[in-house]
């Protein structure tokens, strides 16, 4: 037959023994557990918050200031490169990361960029050269090609660089835009004489003008067939050659 057991314990025994003793275990329990976070938690936390710093501005200043200032907020600065620049001096930063303002753990490591300044070069001589190669000759060399101006010259052939300002030889920045004169050849002698037959009077003061001709007696003669004003005539006829600053007549209708 199967048997019951129960276990018994006195009133007395439980309230001298038991409940005190679960009592300590909680005491002793909370006790452990405020000593574990005031000694270690906390202190964790604050010193987590304590080593916290904010990213100061340094781009723009000499790279031993922006040193020094991170210094001073408990980073430190190192350099991953140095590059030509022509908008920012030598030796001043010309970026950073972490950017300013981030908020990042004392002892960290802030990269930075250094200008090295302008780039100095020496132009090449490029006289003589058709203007296309010499235009890849001075990018080649890492200039800027500036303006390029077109003159008449006996002693360069037509589309050949014939100067360079700054002056070939010369040492300057590589960021300065250098200008180049293209010759159009020796200056012509003479012109081809326009067609003014059909224009008004104004606009052939402007052809015998823009021709490098000059205009000279004007006649005006009654014509229905055109409307008043037109050219009918020219002393010169149109499409022959003539020296530069010929003079040349025209004649003018008007109304009958």
């Amino acid at each position: 037959m199967k048997k019951n057991y129960t276990i018994s314990v006195s009133a007395y025994r439980f309230w001298k023994v038991i409940v005190p003793g679960i009592l300590i275990c909680v005491v002793v329990a909370g006790i452990v557990g405020i000593l574990f976070v005031d000694k270690i938690i906390m202190p964790h936390i604050v010193h987590a918050d304590r080593s916290m710093v904010t990213v100061p501005e340094i781009t723009g200043k000499p790279w031993e200031n922006a040193r020094q200032e991170l210094f001073n907020v408990g980073l430190r600065l190192q350099i991953s490169s140095r590059q030509f620049d022509e908008k920012v001096r030598k030796d001043y930063v010309m970026s950073q990361q972490p950017a300013p303002q981030e908020s990042v753990r004392k002892g960290r490591m802030v990269v930075v960029t250094i200008s090295k300044g302008s780039e100095i070069g020496v132009i090449p001589n490029i006289i003589d050269l058709t203007e296309r190669k010499g235009t890849l000759e001075l990018k080649k060399g890492g200039f800027v090609i500036g303006k390029v101006k077109h003159d008449y010259f006996e002693e360069h052939a037509k589309n050949a660089v014939a100067a360079v300002i700054p002056k070939e030889g010369t040492t300057v920045s590589k960021g300065m835009p250098i200008d180049i004169v293209v010759s159009d050849g020796p200056k012509p002698t003479h012109i081809d004489v326009p067609n003014l037959i059909g224009e008004t009077l104004v606009s052939a003061k402007t052809s015998i003008e823009k021709a490098q001709l000059k205009l000279g007696k004007i006649d005006y003669k009654p014509n229905s067939a055109v409307s008043p004003g037109t050219v009918i005539s020219q002393s010169i006829p149109p499409a022959g050659s003539v020296p530069f600053e010929s003079v040349i007549d025209i004649v003018v209708s008007v109304k009958n």
